[in-house]
């Protein structure tokens, strides 16, 4: 199996964008699809999207749009400010608005108390609040949305890595999502595969960057 650390995963991603031309939101669509194939939809119904304002949030707007569209109960709660979100994320919040009102942002202590009570009513949080390319310390807002996640008690899945975790050391930003399953997204990230808990849930999924890519940027390094 290919680890890659997060030097090489962004490498990797610009590459295929910038160099191959590949649309990032090809790739977005592709992830959330990732997603959704490892959810056993007939036991769960009832899902809180929780994302940041990155293309790791996109791809959590992406999975909600999907599970809207097979008609599924969907809330989701937004973790920054949308003016500055990716490309990617506001086209696919212009989707999902069209599809639901049950859309919250998350910035105030009255927002973090009805997002606690909301959350006891679904069966399945997923979560994209950062991605590999997180490099700061987690505090304010974001680390009590992480602590709520955790003590939830609901089954909960992350998108691509577990927020807070670093992607090359697996260390963790000072709170990390405790998944019970990771979807990476193309390759094994180093900071999931050192640390075994992590790793043993984890499960990889070809998102269509192409193997031009990766071998060029391994090769590089």
């Amino acid at each position: 199996m290919l680890v890659v650390d997060k030097d090489q995963m962004i490498a990797i991603d610009k590459y295929a964008i910038e160099e191959l031309k590949i649309p990032s939101i090809c790739l977005v669509e592709r992830a959330s699809l990732a997603v959704i194939k490892n959810i056993n939809l007939s036991q769960r119904r009832s899902f809180a999207i929780i994302v940041g304002i990155g293309n790791n949030g996109a791809d959590g707007l992406a999975v909600a749009r999907n599970l809207l569209a097979l008609d599924l109960a969907v809330d989701i709660y937004i973790v920054g400010d949308i003016e500055k979100a990716s490309e990617e994320f506001k086209l696919n919040y212009d989707a999902v608005s069209m599809l639901t009102d049950q859309i919250y942002e998350v910035d105030t202590i009255a927002d973090l108390e009805d997002m606690d009570a909301r959350i006891k009513n679904v069966s399945t949080i997923i979560e994209g609040i950062f991605g590999t390319g997180l490099d700061r310390t987690i505090s304010g807002v974001y680390a009590y949305v992480i602590a709520m996640i955790n003590r939830s008690m609901k089954y909960i899945i992350s998108i691509d890595i577990p927020s807070g975790l670093d992607s090359t050391t697996g260390d963790s930003w000072g709170e990390e999502v405790d998944a019970d399953l990771i979807v990476s997204m193309q390759l094994m990230k180093k900071g999931v595969y050192d640390r075994s808990r992590f790793r043993d849930k984890c499960v990889v999924e070809d998102i269509g960057i192409p193997q031009k890519a990766i071998e060029y940027v391994i090769n590089k390094g």
